[in-house]
């Protein structure tokens, strides 16, 4: 706090002085605002941002402890405010009207100007919603889809230029267009339809018709801001909303406030979905053709994709969200494909949204995840849309089945599965890039980190929204501090898709701020480098490191569509073919994986069958010339009992060697599962 008041301009020992005073009236109960009432209203706040919070690994006591903060800073600025310095006073004025952010449905006034109809397509997964509203969008003279997924936006993308209506792609790394002219260069202006992820859209340009996907993410503590704006400013005539039913009241609300109806059509579920009594009782060799078995952790995925394997001879495709989006499609084609050989699925909670798949049986490997820091239980919305990825209408898997692992995850399964949805009560926010800029003149000299940390600290928001995570923003602020850029500069940098726990990306990110800074071009081959191999040589790729460099590759394209300058991006770029080879790498690194097991598989059972033949050697019968001649019976044998040729024996020892074999599978394959008691096995 002293910090604080220090770059607000308040000379140290005044700011020294007025933080004791105020910490001694607050021990003594003397400041309103810090009041048992006023304390209880907080605490009933924290814990409504707690649950939202939840699924993004949030704890009940960091949501307490972020909204105490707020409590705390603006008690003392307002306890203290008579007594700043004027210079202060002024700013710490327009640093707190910068912060509001109670009045969102103002901040696009030609949203305002308009007519807007406003229509919700509700539903469970696989009910059609998306289906219906893509339709009118495909009718539209002009419009935009807004998609979650890049993976999504692709799939519109080609459908909507597959039907005949003229779309183009924009996401945060790439442009493609569907029209083009006698030359062969694209028009983006001729297209009707925009396919984007939901932060790309213009939300200037008027259209008539925009189908927003996944409405419910509104709530998402990270990413929820972007389907807000979508919802409040889009220019649009009609705006079909595709979500869950738990949201319908607060779009409601929310459209009170620009005083609009919203038209509501529900939807039901296309294909049964069955929950069943039983788990697989931790036995891996029932998993069949078209299961899909759900894990969480990346290391957990290749251990049961090796055990799968070794346990059932069927193959598994993975899908994870690490995975490059063009990767994971790859997967879940060969999962599709009937005749690829891939007939069992791998895969985290990536598979809940965005891709298309032919899945029998979702199967839960466990019903809770390590989030980073906490293992917790999944959420009802989590499990309810990965469970309803099972079955799918048109498909051989009409009715779809989910079940767990282990029995134990049975009952919580089935209770969440049937538990009516818990409904959204607050949509995310998030200052403009306008606002951050306004707000950091007033802090002069401050590193961008701290002033992103006292914009969280001191906005205001009202009942129908919360402040989104700065988190991801303020780590990459950090990152970045050191670097001297513009605040211009720095603000597509916080917003830019850098994973602050991969060192790859990190070290690659400075790279390219550095180049901005300097105004000095950075070519793509300066921050990724990916294997090549001599011609007599063979490639040894590393999955891991082919996952960060497509990360990187991908930061490069996102930031090249802000500093083309200084990042070459485009169709035809470097970095284009970078990551099209990256890509092929990744594939290429899996397939490598799945020779691997194979060789392995081959060895093992060719030193089986040397075994089984050293075996038969030892065991087999003596000849006629070494019993003596004459004796009729060999040695053991009983009367009435057949003589045991070689191969007999060599059956008998192939029998006992895989009955240990099996036995000792889910061990030397590394994946154990955890144990669980069949009714039907003794002790």
């Amino acid at each position: 706090m002293q910090q604080q008041l220090e770059l607000l301009g308040t000379p140290r020992d005044m700011a020294k002085e007025l933080i004791a005073e105020f910490s001694g009236r607050a021990l003594r109960n003397q400041i309103p605002e810090l009041n048992r009432k006023a304390i209880g209203t907080m605490a009933t706040q924290s814990l409504e941002v707690g649950m939202t919070f939840k699924s993004m690994g949030v704890t009940r006591e960091e949501a307490i402890s972020g909204q105490l903060d707020k409590v705390l800073w603006n008690a003392f600025f307002t306890h203290c405010e008579s007594k700043f310095p004027p210079d202060t006073l002024f700013r710490l004025s327009r640093l707190r009207e910068i912060a509001d952010l109670r009045y969102p449905a103002e901040w696009n006034p030609s949203a305002r100007l308009m007519k807007r109809k406003i229509i919700m397509h509700v539903g469970p997964t696989n009910s059609g919603k998306t289906h219906h509203a893509l339709l009118r969008l495909q009718a539209a003279e002009s419009g935009a889809y807004l998609s979650p997924l890049r993976l999504l936006a692709h799939e519109v993308f080609e459908r909507m230029n597959d039907a005949g209506t003229s779309c183009n792609l924009v996401t945060g790394e790439e442009r493609r267009y569907g029209v083009f002219n006698a030359e062969g260069k694209p028009e983006p202006r001729a297209a009707k339809v925009t396919s984007c992820t939901i932060e790309m859209v213009d939300l200037n340009k008027k259209i008539e018709v925009a189908v927003v996907d996944e409405i419910q993410m509104l709530a998402d503590p990270d990413r929820g801001w972007a389907w807000t704006h979508a919802l409040l400013s889009l220019p649009a005539q009609e705006i079909h909303l595709c979500g869950e039913p738990t949201v319908v009241n607060l779009v409601k609300n929310i459209c009170k406030l620009t005083n609009e109806e919203v038209e509501v059509h529900e939807y039901n579920r296309l294909s049964k979905l069955e929950v069943k009594d039983t788990s697989l009782y931790g036995d891996l060799s029932k998993i069949q053709k078209g299961d899909c078995v759900v894990t969480f952790s990346r290391k957990n995925i290749f251990l049961l994709k090796k055990a799968i394997e070794a346990e059932t001879n069927l193959r598994c495709a993975v899908a994870y969200g690490s995975l490059p989006p063009e990767s994971r499609s790859t997967q879940a084609k060969l999962f599709n494909d009937p005749n690829s050989g891939y007939d069992v699925l791998v895969a985290s909670d990536a598979i809940g949204m965005g891709l298309n798949l032919n899945i029998r049986r979702i199967i839960f490997e466990a019903v809770e995840k390590y989030d980073g820091s906490n293992v917790r239980a999944l959420s009802l919305t989590q499990l309810k849309q990965i469970a309803g990825r099972a079955g799918r209408f048109g498909t051989d898997y009409a009715v779809g089945q989910a079940t767990t692992l282990v029995q134990n995850d049975i009952p919580p399964l089935k209770r969440a599965l049937a538990a009516p949805m818990i409904e959204i009560q607050r949509a995310a926010i998030q200052p403009t890039a306008e606002m951050l800029e306004q707000f950091s003149h007033q802090m002069p000299g401050a590193p961008f980190s701290h002033v992103l940390k006292t914009f969280e600290r001191m906005s205001r928001n009202s009942d129908l929204f919360f402040s989104g995570l700065f988190r991801n923003m303020i780590s990459t602020a950090e990152i970045l501090d050191k670097v001297k850029l513009t605040i211009r500069e720095r603000i597509p940098f916080i917003s830019a898709p850098i994973q602050a726990r991969d060192p790859i990306v990190v070290e690659a990110s400075l790279k390219m701020a550095q180049a901005v800074s300097q105004s000095k071009p950075l070519a793509v081959d300066a921050v990724v480098q990916l294997p090549t191999k001599d011609s007599n040589q063979e490639l040894h790729l590393d999955l891991r490191v082919l996952e960060s460099s497509h990360r990187v590759i991908m930061l490069y394209l996102w930031l090249s569509q802000r500093f083309s300058d200084v990042l070459e991006g485009g169709l035809e770029s470097e970095a284009t073919q970078r990551k099209v080879r990256c890509e092929q790498l990744i594939e290429m690194a899996l397939k490598q994986e799945e020779d691997r097991k194979t060789k392995k598989r081959q060895e093992r059972a060719e030193n089986r069958v040397k075994r089984l033949q050293a075996r038969e050697a030892r065991l087999s019968l003596p000849s006629t010339e070494e019993s003596g001649e004459g004796e009729g019976e060999g040695e053991g044998e009983r009367e009435g009992e057949p003589v045991k040729t070689s191969e007999d024996v060599m059956e008998d020892a192939r029998t006992s060697l895989l009955s240990r074999s099996r036995r000792a599978s889910n061990h030397s394959h590394g994946y154990e599962p955890r144990r669980a008691k069949s009714p039907n096995r003794s002790r």
